[in-house]
């Protein structure tokens, strides 16, 4: 099992260069990733949670992070596509792969906070369409010398577009979500799964729908990465659920570890952690019990 390190540009951090310098301490601390979330206004549960603080933007903040880190991959959890222009989002994350050589893993969702579509002008109920097209776009864009793609939503067709991402063809593309259209997604553009409050059971039974539907498609699912984004709390009280029906890491380092293994078992791949906290000391305090009580005993 790998571990990434959810880096708290969503949890109201005043500073954000305090996110770069805890994005730098994950990697001396071995984790095998940072990820960083996206949303553009304080809508509905994120006003809740930030009042008056700041969310800073995914991709700057993983710019800046990749500038000052030398291994950690770079991950995003998750953008959210239908609120992107294709050529301007793949010329963003092309450019980060180069600046990174290689580290981009692109986590893509659609969301559900409607007042923040209404606000941005998109249509909500067309947002899975959009998706689609989007990741067809990028794939067309980053791959082709003269992107041709025709869509309901963007059209392309005729002119260069540079640079190509550093991996080939392209970073990987993880889908989140759990839903049918969100698994054809997978089937359709997907590297893997990256999903959220989805327990080791759960991801053992999406894992074997993903399998029949990529052999129907004629895909090897064998080649999918699966990975969640993980609420982590030291001291919480744990579930009375069984570990196979848990979805947050909380507890003793026991029971994080007890549930780690069920992931495992689950066929998952690496494990996001966000200790949600708002505070730079805070999180390197989480970071660094995690890494002694946790990491180090499996």
């Amino acid at each position: 099992m790998k571990f990434g390190y959810s880096i708290p540009n969503n949890q109201g951090v005043e500073d954000p260069r305090d996110l770069v310098d805890l994005a730098v301490e994950a990697e001396k601390m071995g984790f095998a990733s940072v990820w960083v979330a996206e949303h553009l206004f304080h809508s509905s549960y994120v006003l809740e949670r930030l009042g008056d603080k700041p969310y800073h933007d995914a991709l700057t903040i993983l710019t800046a992070a990749a500038m000052a880190t030398k291994n950690v991959w770079l991950g995003t959890s998750v953008l959210v596509l239908p609120w992107h222009d294709p050529a301007r989002l793949g010329k963003m994350v092309a450019t980060l792969d180069q600046l990174s050589r290689g580290r981009v893993v692109l986590g893509v969702g659609v969301a559900t906070t409607e007042d923040e579509f209404n606000n941005l002008g998109v249509d909500f109920k067309s947002r899975g369409r959009r998706t689609n097209e989007v990741l067809g776009a990028l794939q067309a864009l980053w791959t082709q010398d003269l992107p041709e793609y025709s869509g309901e939503f963007y059209n392309y067709s005729g002119l260069k577009f540079s640079p190509k991402p550093f991996q080939k063809p392209y970073p990987p593309l993880l889908i989140g979500g759990g839903s049918g259209p969100a698994f054809g997604r997978i089937v359709q553009y997907g590297d893997g799964w990256h999903t959220l409050r989805q327990s080791p059971s759960m991801v053992a039974e999406g894992r074997r729908k993903l399998a029949a539907m990529m052999a129907e498609a004629g895909r090897d699912a064998v080649t999918l990465k699966y990975s969640i984004s993980i609420q982590t709390r030291f001291d919480a009280p744990v579930s009375e659920k069984p570990v196979a029906d848990r979805t947050t890491l909380q507890g003793s380092a026991c029971d994080m570890i007890d549930l780690i293994r069920a992931y495992e078992d689950a066929g998952l791949n690496e494990m996001v952690l966000g200790f949600r906290v708002s505070e730079k000391a805070a999180d390197l305090r989480a970071m660094t019990r995690f890494c002694e009580e946790v990491m180090t005993k499996l």
